[in-house]
């Protein structure tokens, strides 16, 4: 199934509505826009650690963590993204 697509149809429509009034054509997935935000969100953690240095260590460890692994998964997309191209 294609995101965006009906599979059957929806039943009995009133007269004035069109049958692919909620139907819209294929959809790809924004993974770019994702890696994208995925360093915006762990830049802002880190910042947001080095204005709150009296947290807790176990807090800040959650910290580090979610800003690495965004990082992570960032790199890994754009990474992608540029040896693959845009359609794969």
């Amino acid at each position: 199934m294609i995101i965006g697509r009906h599979s059957e149809p929806l039943g009995p429509l009133p007269q004035r509505l069109s049958p692919l009034l909620l139907a819209f054509g294929p959809v790809r997935f924004p993974f770019t826009f994702m890696g994208v935000m995925a360093f915006g969100i762990g830049l802002w953690v880190v910042a947001y650690l080095a204005a709150h240095r009296s947290l807790d260590p176990p807090s800040q460890g959650i910290a580090v963590a979610t800003a690495l692994l965004s990082w992570g998964f960032g790199g890994y997309v754009l990474v992608r993204r540029i040896r693959r191209g845009p359609q794969s």
